[in-house]
Formats: C-alpha cells, structure tokens, sequence
C-alpha cells in the first residue's frame, strides 16, 4: 500500500488534500476567533481589509474579483455595512454604471484591531514553523500560484 501512495500521481494528490485541509482549518480557526471577539464574519472582515489598502475605494465588481465571490454576494456584504456607517457608496464619477464603495473614518477604526489580531493569530499559527521552513513555504506557494495562473488562461 505504501508503494502506491508515494507513486508521484498520489504524492500529488496527497499534497493537494493537505493543502485544502490547511487552508480550511486555518480559515475555520480565524474565523472562530473573529466571530467570537469582535462579532463579525471572515466575509466581513476580508471586505473591510479590500477597503482598508485601496482608500480611493474600490468599485463592486472589483471587489467581487478581488475577493472571489459573486457580485450577489458583495452587493448583500456592502449594503450591511454600509447600514453600519462602515463604507459608503457613491457613483463612479467615470462611469455611472459602477458604484466606488469606500471605507469611512468608523470602518477604519474598527476595522484596525480586528487587522492587529488577525495578524497576531496567523502569526502564532504559523509562528511554529522556523523563518526558514516559511520562507520556502512562501517560495514553493508562489511557484503553485504561478502554475495555477498559467493553467487558468484560457487556450
């Protein structure tokens, strides 16, 4: 049995069920600690971090790409926040088929401490490997990431 597993064809396949498994388990985690100290949604919070780096806002459809979900699904995050006073929309000044949706002073301030222990939890999560295990982690991730995006061109 041992033999088969390790055919390259099954190495390949295990690695990519323990890719899916990492990533799921680190979302599950993250996501947990954010619904339980500050009530919110990793939906949410990944709106609100698009926003945070572009302050010049970001139109829907941008931000759906962005974030890989439908504009549906954008449009329902957006006009809950925007209930919130968190982002505002407003007309693209260049095209008025697009609504810019931007962080306010509010999204901003509480946006920034959920970012603070975001980023402390992924650093403990990911703290337990040594720098030199992360750094070819990130290195072979973004040869992946290159072959992934070579693969999705259309022919």
């Amino acid at each position: 049995m041992d033999e088969v597993i390790t055919r390259p064809a099954h190495l390949e396949l295990r690695l990519w069920l323990r890719l899916l498994a990492c990533s799921v388990k680190m979302e599950s985690l993250l996501s947990q600690r954010l619904r339980k100290e500050f009530k919110t949604s990793m939906a949410r919070f990944d709106v609100l971090a698009q926003l945070e780096r572009f302050p010049d806002g970001l139109s829907m459809t941008e931000l759906s790409r962005r974030l890989l979900v439908s504009n549906g699904a954008i449009t329902g995050l957006v006009d809950k926040l925007e209930k919130e006073a968190m982002v505002t929309r407003q007309e693209d000044p260049d095209d008025r088929r697009s609504t810019i949706v931007r962080l306010t002073p509010k999204g901003r301030d509480s946006f920034l401490p959920m970012a603070r222990r975001h980023e402390e939890w992924v650093v403990s999560i990911l703290g337990e490997l040594s720098p030199s295990a992360q750094s070819e982690l990130l290195q072979n991730l973004t040869l992946l990431q290159r072959n992934l995006d070579l693969h999705g061109k259309a022919p």
